[in-house]
């Protein structure tokens, strides 16, 4: 009993249940869960540094997990306030049925909860709306990166004509001459009237007042850079596998890392539909270079419960039907004969591939990012 007592907690337990199910006629199962379980709960339960090394398709130092803290430390409130009237006002658009908030509503992270946005007369869009939160942690913005910041971003859903389509110019005068936002264009600006710039900054300051995401996974990995072993106690054993295999085999963090969990960079996964109903070029809509077509921006996980459905065209509903696309290695179209000589048919990113991922691993990563 003395020498049983300094054996390993883990393996203590282990033994334990073997004797149990040898003395029944069992067969016995392997350690490899329950030994696995208690070492991870050692190994988080430290400082990040001593978590097990993050793994990436492509053998990439990444950023580490980490909490999103506003960029810019001092807000401009004038323009916070003048910005929010602007986001909320439908006379933005040309038929004055539709401002920003109506495919970005506070109740669901600022997004939509639709498969593709829904812009005026009900005219449908094709891509999936994207929460707002974080804006300056951004590279670029929108699906296919067609804006560099905040600022030029606000301002494009005004313009498109599927969404508001209203000139910019018509959106100034409209603004200019309404009398209630008078008192908010002088407290912002110190002048009587915005110019189109302005217009954008007042958006994209709104945009940076609110707030940062809210989960059990923010909330755990605040934790867990100051109290690690109370953090990583919070978490179930699904929870903490799912948060290893994210981490390690499942290589989410090859394009999912840092506190925005994103990389900010473009990629295709196969969900391009090149040549069929569904068609989106992607990335390549703005560049014209063939190597990024059917690339688009890497969406943060970020609160992703609140922001279904999923993928840039809203295709999916279920969170594990991502985490199979992905253990299979992506979409992977096959060529169709009349695609034979195409040099421009996309290929899916070299950086997916099959991961092996078995059903219970598949199960135990959904409930981690159930944590999200």
């Amino acid at each position: 009993m003395n020498n049983a007592s300094k054996l390993p907690r883990y393996l203590f337990n282990y033994l334990a249940i073997l004797l149990l199910l040898i003395s029944i006629g069992v067969p016995a199962a392997t350690p490899e869960l329950i030994v696995n379980i208690d070492v991870l709960r050692q190994q988080y339960g430290q400082s990040q540094s001593h978590w097990p090394v993050i793994q990436t398709a492509d053998n990439r130092k990444v950023a580490p997990l980490a909490p999103l803290k506003m960029v810019k430390k001092k807000l401009n409130y004038a323009q916070v306030e003048l910005g929010n009237m602007l986001f909320h006002d439908q006379n933005l658009s040309r038929d004055g049925s539709v401002s920003c908030a109506n495919c970005h509503e506070k109740r669901i992270a600022f997004s939509d909860a639709r498969a593709v946005a829904i812009g005026i007369e009900n005219q449908q869009g094709n891509r999936n709306t994207q929460a707002i939160f974080g804006v300056d942690h951004w590279t670029s913005f929108f699906w296919d990166g067609r804006a560099n910041s905040p600022e030029q971003q606000a301002l494009m859903p005004i313009e498109n004509p599927l969404e508001m389509d209203l000139s910019i110019t018509e959106a100034l005068v409209r603004t200019n001459n309404n009398p209630a936002y008078q008192p908010l264009i002088q407290n912002a600006f110190a002048k009587k009237s915005l110019n189109a710039d302005e217009l954008g900054s007042a958006l994209a300051e709104f945009e940076r007042s609110l707030p940062m995401p809210h989960s059990r996974f923010t909330q755990f990995i605040e934790q867990a850079m100051q109290q690690p072993k109370i953090a990583i106690a919070q978490l179930s054993d699904a929870e903490l596998h799912g948060l290893h295999l994210f981490r390690t085999k499942a290589k989410c963090m090859t394009c999912h890392n840092g506190a925005l969990l994103s990389d900010n960079q473009f990629h295709n996964t196969g969900l391009n539909f090149y040549g069929r109903k569904r068609e989106d070029l992607g990335r390549y809509q703005v560049t014209n270079n063939p190597n990024d077509i059917g690339k688009f921006r890497t969406p943060s996980l970020l609160i992703i419960n609140q922001t279904s459905p999923w993928m840039h065209n809203g295709l999916f509903t279920q969170m594990l039907g991502i985490v199979r696309l992905y253990n299979a290695g992506g979409a992977r179209p096959k060529r169709p004969e009349n695609f034979k000589n195409d040099p421009l048919y996309p290929q899916t990113s070299s950086l997916l591939h099959q991961l092996n991922l078995t059903k219970d691993e598949q199960n135990d990563l959904v409930t981690f990012l159930d944590m999200l």
